[in-house]
């Protein structure tokens, strides 16, 4: 599954460290080893300035045009059983606990990450979707090789993402 990302930013003030995509990006649906994972590649490091911001990751989404969106929502959930309920009322936003959220910086072997976050996803006008993840980042030092952000979820957590994502979009139709 792969969705249109015009913006796609992630923030760490404490490692003064900005990512960014430089023109529209991609998040990508996979799985590894067992683990849900929506995925961004490509990111560009900017050296953040001064603090003040607090850390997370930043995406819009765009889910037009809606009836292909709803068709790779579909097919992603199928592909790896999970259940799209539509929400009981449609809501402005939705919330998730990923398992993990973090950003694989090459260039400084670093490896931020946050075990405890909260992923939040609003609706915006013109079938777009923001979604902010935030937390408490910890850095590490590992050699990496892309430049990325992940977003790890369990089953239920994605399937209810999902599952909002679809509404959203039906309401573009």
């Amino acid at each position: 599954m792969l969705l249109h990302c015009p913006r796609v930013q992630a923030l760490f003030p404490q490692e003064k460290i900005f990512l960014e995509h430089n023109g529209p990006a991609w998040m990508l649906g996979t799985e590894h080893g067992g683990t849900l994972i929506l995925k961004v590649g490509d990111l560009q490091f900017r050296e953040l300035a001064g603090a003040g911001e607090k850390s997370g990751l930043f995406l819009e989404v765009d889910l037009s045009p809606a009836a292909a969106t709803i068709g790779k929502i579909e097919a992603y959930a199928a592909q790896h059983q999970l259940p799209l309920t539509p929400p009981a009322s449609p809501a402005p936003e939705c919330h998730a606990q990923p398992i993990l959220a973090a950003c694989h910086i090459p260039a400084h072997k670093k490896f931020i990450f946050a075990e405890e976050s909260r992923l939040q996803i609003r609706t915006r006008t013109g079938g777009m979707v923001e979604m902010e993840v935030r937390g408490t980042f910890r850095a590490r030092t590992v050699p990496c090789q892309e430049a990325d952000l992940v977003v790890h979820l369990t089953p239920g957590d994605l399937a209810r993402l999902l599952s909002y994502l679809r509404v959203v979009a039906r309401a573009q139709e």
